[in-house]
């Protein structure tokens, strides 16, 4: 019996223990997506896209997300393009001009998932959009993938 009672509190001792460990666990995973979402709150990122100079036509866009503190953001773009005319017509000289602008808005949150962080975007139809977080280039500020520039302003967001 007395060896009975000592197996018992050994397993209860060792529940409690894995309990413990999972616990720590899922607390540690939280307080690093709260950083991030603390750091991300308040903030805005700016994209600024522009088509290749070494054509004659062209193309820009620039494009502002603000991510309020509620868990909310804001998205606004500006786009134009430029198009020359074909060079076998008489249109050759002409150009053909264009301008577009957008704005959305919904929640944000970010997620840790497989030991990656990721942003969930909700636009206001309810779309969600997943978006990994590269927080090192994030923490830079500035960075360019392709033709698309990238400027995240950490405390510069427009929300009301």
């Amino acid at each position: 019996m007395n060896q009975m009672k000592k197996i018992v509190k050994k397993k209860h001792r060792t529940l409690f223990l894995l309990t413990f460990t999972f616990v720590a666990g899922k607390v540690a995973a939280q307080s690093d997506v709260e950083k991030l979402t603390n750091y991300i709150n308040g903030s805005q990122l700016v994209t600024y896209s522009e088509s290749s100079y070494l054509s004659d036509n062209s193309a820009s866009a620039i494009t502002y997300i603000d991510f309020c503190p509620n868990g909310r953001y804001q998205y606004s773009y500006d786009g134009s393009y430029t198009v020359k005319g074909t060079q076998h017509t008489t249109n050759r000289n002409n150009r053909a001009y264009g301008a577009g602008v957008a704005e959305n808005e919904g929640d944000w949150q970010v997620l840790d998932y497989q030991g990656g962080y990721y942003l969930e975007i909700t636009d206001y139809t309810g779309t969600k959009n997943y978006y990994p977080i590269d927080v090192q280039k994030m923490l830079a500020g500035k960075w360019r993938i392709g033709n698309v520039t990238y400027v995240f302003a950490p405390g510069n967001g427009r929300c009301p």
